[in-house]
């Protein structure tokens, strides 16, 4: 008898435990029917959890529903469109290669709307937590910590591995407008930086954050966090045509890559809106190889007492160091911090073909750049655009150790000094334009190097103020400017001005926009140690 019970029970546990994975992988929920696999899932708020939520008339209603399931390879998860939960989202399973896991709307065009609530210290209102292949469509988040709190508080966080377990790969969130997180700031209790509108965390590969908006959120814009040892680093991700603004910190920061990373085609609108601590528009550290392009960085006012400037190579320890990434083709207008920051262990970097245009402010350092000294002269400032509005302090601030070729400075105010520390040999000044002569030429250059600078009007096409690359195109050249085929030949220079037409063999004209190409004009010089 008591062997006869034993094996009942023995059999007993496995149909239970058989029944319980069919729940959670092959079956409809709550319907003791096995499901066709992939499956499509509908959620409205008018529906009910009892359902099995496998069509429009048979959604389920509740977000902690979704959150109950563990989705397979292919399933899609449909919210109602216009539909309001005040809850969280915290989804389970990965998809695989070709079969990626959707959220997405459906019945409509307005985008379903998720309140978090900011209801818990670190809370986030979508949350993927070390999944694989998703992509996450059309929702509208926000994470609203209630007034008399101070929580840390994330719209969408995506948590990859662990420094020891395996890489979590191909996140893709699109179209998302993520706005309202009030998350705790520098002097409030519960401060983490990495907190706001969308972080990337961990340990993560192939993730692309694109056309999504964010706007109105505490701490910063877009980021990633995550692990400083370059094994563990993130790999491949994405940031692109983005619009971020009213963010009380960073715009955007792309932070240990470990190659195959881009910033491209975002708008940074009015970040940095405290001087509390230091923020930037967008900005990299512990990064190799990211591509910083096509960007416009706009409307800054603060940004703490060292920085608030459009774009930054940060690096102050081994562990931190940016080598090799590139800032290209990108607008800079009207920040009150500054153009560019070098931090000291910033190495390898490349700044071309950009246009900045009263980038020095009215109020805190009022300067044009922040750089660090490295005993490398690796930092190259090419083929630039700098267009100087309000009286400036100092033009480089702490050191101005950088090659800067091809470039045009032209201010329409005063230069109280060049550098506020004498500029010795790492500074190299060749073929740029500066102008008035009178201004520069009462600086203090001490033992800077300097060849084929000119000092003539650049003969901008029509330098007026406004938003938009088609604005920035008023900073070309006209036909008869004096710096047309006047650069220094660059190798590796990217074989595109700022509006992407082609570079001639030899000399490129001064300034970010190459007027005509003459195949051939002029010299081509032999890279040397102090050139790219």
């Amino acid at each position: 008898m008591k062997k006869t019970l034993l094996l009942f029970l023995f059999f007993f546990t496995c149909f239970w435990a058989c029944k319980k994975s069919r729940e959670t992988a092959g079956q409809l929920p709550g319907s003791g029917l096995l499901r066709v696999h992939p499956t499509v899932y509908y959620v409205d708020p008018n529906g009910d959890d009892a359902n099995t939520g496998a069509s429009a008339t048979t959604a389920w209603k509740t977000l902690s529903k979704v959150n109950s399931v563990t989705f397979l390879p292919g399933d899609r998860i449909l919210l109602k469109s216009g539909g309001i939960w005040n809850e969280t989202l915290q989804p389970k399973g990965s998809g695989k290669t070709g079969a990626f896991i959707t959220i997405d709307k459906y019945g409509g065009d307005k985008r379903p709307v998720i309140h978090g609530g900011g209801k818990t210290n670190g809370s986030s209102t979508l949350l993927l937590n070390g999944v694989s292949y998703w992509e996450v469509n059309n929702l509208e988040i926000t994470n609203k910590v209630p007034d008399g709190m101070s929580y840390a508080a994330t719209g969408v966080r995506v948590n990859g591995g662990s420094r020891s377990g395996p890489f979590c790969t191909n996140i893709r969130i699109k179209n998302c407008y993520i706005h309202d997180v009030n998350a705790a700031t520098a002097k409030q209790p519960n401060y983490v930086k990495g907190t706001g509108g969308i972080i990337v965390n961990g340990k993560l590969s192939d993730v692309w954050i694109q056309n999504c908006h964010i706007a109105d959120c505490s701490v910063e814009g877009l980021r990633t966090t995550g692990f400083s040892d370059m094994a563990n680093r993130s790999k491949n991700i994405v940031f692109d045509n983005n619009l971020i603004e009213n963010i009380y910190g960073d715009g955007i920061v792309m932070a240990q890559v470990s190659g195959g990373s881009r910033v491209t085609n975002n708008t940074v609108y009015n970040a940095c809106m405290t001087n509390d601590i230091n923020f930037a528009g967008i900005w990299t550290v512990a990064s190799v190889n990211t591509v910083v392009a096509h960007n416009e960085v706009y409307g800054m006012k603060g940004g703490g007492p060292n920085d608030g400037m459009a774009f930054d190579a940060d690096g102050w320890d081994e562990p931190s160091a940016t080598d090799g990434d590139v800032f290209e083709y990108n607008y800079s207008h009207d920040n009150n911090g500054g153009f560019f920051l070098f931090m000291s262990r910033a190495n390898n970097i490349t700044v071309r073909y950009n246009v900045s245009v009263n980038d020095v402010g009215k109020t805190g350092a009022k300067k044009l750049f922040l750089v660090q000294n490295s005993p490398n002269k690796d930092r190259f400032v090419y083929n630039n655009v700098f267009v100087i509005r309000n009286p400036v302090d100092k033009m480089f601030w702490e050191g101005s150790g950088a090659i800067f070729s091809n470039n045009i400075f032209y201010t329409e105010s005063t230069i109280a000094m060049l550098a506020d520390k004498i500029p010795d040999t790492r500074a190299r000044f060749h073929n740029n334009c500066f102008y008035p002569q009178a201004t520069f030429a009462a600086l203090e250059w001490g033992k800077a190097v300097r060849s084929d600078n000119f000092y003539e009007d650049p003969l901008f096409v029509d330098p007026a103020p406004g938003a938009g690359f088609e604005k920035a195109k008023g900073f070309g050249i006209l036909p008869s400017s004096s710096c047309r085929n006047a650069g220094m030949f660059i190798k590796n220079n990217g074989g595109v001005d700022f509006s992407g037409n082609g570079l001639p063999a030899g000399n490129p004209d001064v300034g970010a926009f190459q007027y005509v190409i003459v195949s051939g004009a002029g010299s081509s010089l032999k890279k040397t140690p102090d050139q790219r």
